[in-house]
């Protein structure tokens, strides 16, 4: 009786730890996108990609999250934004003036792709934003 209830605990065990943790740089919704950079640079209002929130205007129900880079020319940057909801970010993906590629809905190879020939050597690797 002790080692079938032994053997259980240890299959038990063995299930629950065979569980894979999400990657933190895959929660959460996630968009990248070329945006226009907007501000003039003031403590008011600096300059920051379209979209980003200002320093301390950030709502837990709007874009929680971002990294950015600038292309290569610096008119516009190569922007991930994250949202606890895809709603928060209907704003960007409904915008056709700018592109945009949801993250699990295209591939890395395409989003490098697409990417480069606005930023020599991008690469999603080095520009991933790992959130809490």
């Amino acid at each position: 009786m002790t080692q079938r209830l032994l053997l259980g605990l240890l299959v038990l065990a063995s299930v629950v730890c065979a569980q894979h943790s999400v990657d933190p740089r895959n929660t959460y919704h996630r968009v990248i996108c070329v945006v226009p950079m907007i501000g003039d640079g003031t403590a008011r209002d600096p300059r920051r990609p379209q979209y980003a929130p200002a320093p301390g205007s950030a709502s837990p129900d709007g874009i929680i999250g971002f990294t950015q880079v600038p292309t290569d020319d610096g008119k516009a940057a190569i922007v991930e934004f994250i949202a606890r909801t895809r709603a928060a970010l209907l704003p960007i993906l409904s915008n056709t003036s700018i592109t945009s590629y949801e993250k699990g809905a295209h591939s890395v190879p395409a989003i490098e792709t697409a990417l480069r020939s606005l930023k020599k050597d991008f690469s999603l690797v080095q520009f991933e934003v790992v959130m809490p």
